[in-house]
């Protein structure tokens, strides 16, 4: 299920509301990350994020946000709040191909977002997702499947 354009903007915040955003597109993919640095970074298993053109976010107390590339390439600025130190806001590629990633967490309850198409990095996984959903394990054939995905919804 995607957005329909009467809830958008999408709205949400970091876990203490001090760096907030908002979305006025609908994000057309979403993905899980099991890499290291995405476990790292989350505190969590994986990432679950959508992908939206950076143009069609907006982010509120910007300064707020402390961004750090863990590793180039590819050169990902991933963002945390610098008052509760959770994950806001990923940055990818250069215009006009920057793509945000923004944590599921992270947007209201009632955002109404699609759903998980792939796995990717699953050589990492912590903990085994059910279901039929596409999994790729290794670096080039993560990064080739998520880039098509995202060339093709954005």
């Amino acid at each position: 299920m995607t957005t329909d354009t009467s809830s958008l903007p999408l709205s949400g915040s970091c876990e203490c509301g001090a760096c907030s955003f908002k979305v006025h597109t609908s994000p057309k993919a979403r993905f899980r990350c099991h890499c290291l640095i995405c476990q790292a970074f989350n505190g969590k298993p994986f990432a679950d994020v959508v992908a939206v053109r950076a143009k069609d976010v907006v982010l509120k107390n910007a300064g707020n946000i402390s961004f750090r590339k863990y590793r180039p390439p590819p050169n990902f600025n991933r963002g945390v709040c610098r008052t509760c130190g959770k994950p806001v806001v990923e940055v990818a590629g250069v215009w006009p191909f920057k793509v945000m990633f923004v944590p599921v967490s992270t947007f209201e309850p009632e955002a109404r977002l699609p759903p998980v198409r792939m796995d990717i990095f699953y050589h990492r996984r912590v903990l085994d997702m059910p279901g039929s959903l596409p999994k790729y394990s290794g670096y080039f054939p993560s990064l080739l499947a998520v880039g098509k995905m995202i060339m093709s919804g954005l």
